[in-house]
């Protein structure tokens, strides 16, 4: 899948995640809650001015991708970086009994790993299975000693199993995405300069 790296990068990011959540009241005044479909992130990427030749350069990608039909990847500007300071190979581990919620199926929060470097993750930071293009966030840190077992407790749960032969992508996180829209519009001003804004789903 082609990835999509812009000539100037991006003067502003908005990113955001999305959910939908059934809420309906009885007539005794109870509330229910029900989840309806998958979590996916989203990301409002708004260019910087540039000169034709770069501008050209991203907006022929974009078309190319006819609209919302086509996807590709992105690696988001902060976003996709980890913030944490572990470095080497990470990778899942079976269910284990120093942890018996730890389970990496799907459906699960918490998955096992283990790497022979050390070093930290941190909250907040996104991850990538390499068995599929889903993108989750970690919401705990997570403090590697290179020897013992740990965990990743992630949002959303695993919308995939993952087993002990798939490796962890903790930095540089590509995203799978599409246009939220079929018609990409630019600005041009008087100047000679162009620019863009693209709204991007992740691609469940």
């Amino acid at each position: 899948m082609a990835l999509f790296t812009p000539s100037k990068g991006f003067k502003t990011l908005d990113f955001q995640t999305n959910s939908n959540t059934r809420v309906t009241t009885s007539v005794s005044g109870k509330t229910h809650r029900r989840k309806i479909g998958a979590q996916f992130w989203s990301a409002k990427l708004q260019s910087p001015a540039m000169s034709k030749v770069d501008f050209m350069a991203d907006y022929s990608f974009i078309v190319k991708q006819d609209g919302s039909f086509g996807a590709f990847t992105i690696i988001l500007p902060e976003v996709s970086s980890s913030k944490g300071t572990v470095s080497g190979v990470i990778t899942v581990v079976a269910n284990t009994s120093t942890d018996p919620v730890m389970s990496p199926v799907a459906g699960s929060s918490k998955v096992g790993v283990n790497t022979v470097a050390s070093g930290t993750l941190k909250k907040g930071d996104l991850i990538k299975f390499s068995n599929h293009s889903k993108v989750y966030m970690l919401t705990e840190d997570v403090d590697m000693d290179g020897s013992s077992v740990n965990t990743l407790d992630i949002y959303p749960p695993l919308q995939t199993t993952v087993t002990a032969s798939h490796t962890v992508t903790y930095d540089n996180v590509p995203l799978t995405v599409f246009s939220d829209k079929d018609q990409i519009k630019y600005v041009t001003s008087l100047d000679g300069t162009f620019k863009y804004e693209i709204i991007l789903n992740e691609e469940v």
